[in-house]
């Protein structure tokens, strides 16, 4: 809930960078946790846990150590930690989306590219947020006109636009733009190079 101070006015506002990227150390420290925690799920998951169940500690320790099935029940743990991490990202993901987060964001947060984004996260961007509820822009220039718009599903610009030789044009199906400037220069360039019906 905000009370309207300027703290909460930045707060409500998309800081970039969002983050500091991780040191040396907190990723290593990341790695022994996961590393601990998927030992523990692969002791519950290996196939002999059973077997050993009631072996002296010192047997156990000893049988634990030198199976190589045991090893493998740990790889498989880790494999389901992926899955788990994965299935947190997509619930992330969707709330920064639903928070006024878009896939230039999202992407740049998973180190992926805003297209890459969206087709792992699906619907994550809400429709409900500043950039959406932007506006299309029309323009003239160079005897032609154009129009940009916000695609929610896309999760980006996208333009199309008529040039003064009657040459019309749009954006790839398959490209949107981070900001409503970088696919207005798009359609700009079009605009340009179709001036007459020479060019």
């Amino acid at each position: 809930m905000t009370d309207g101070s300027p703290y909460w006015n930045d707060l409500l506002k998309l800081r970039d960078p969002a983050w500091r990227e991780p040191t040396q150390a907190q990723q290593d420290k990341l790695t022994a946790d996961v590393q601990r925690l998927a030992y523990r799920l692969g002791a519950e998951i290996w196939s002999r846990a059973d077997e050993i169940a009631d072996m002296p500690p010192r047997t156990r320790d000893a049988v634990t150590g030198y199976a190589p099935d045991r090893y493998l029940s740990t790889l498989r743990a880790l494999r389901a930690v992926k899955d788990a991490a994965d299935d947190a990202a997509a619930l992330i993901a969707s709330e920064a989306g639903h928070r006024g987060a878009g896939y230039p964001q999202l992407g740049k947060a998973w180190d992926i590219t805003r297209q890459a984004a969206r087709l792992r996260w699906p619907g994550a961007v809400s429709v409900i947020n500043e950039a959406n509820n932007q506006e299309p822009v029309h323009f003239e220039m160079y005897g032609g006109e154009a129009r940009i718009s916000f695609h929610p599903d896309e999760g980006g610009w996208w333009w199309i636009a008529t040039a003064a030789n009657r040459k019309v044009q749009e954006a790839p199906a398959d490209l949107t733009y981070d900001t409503s400037a970088e696919a207005a220069a798009a359609a700009g360039a079009f605009l340009a190079a179709n001036t007459t019906d020479g060019d």
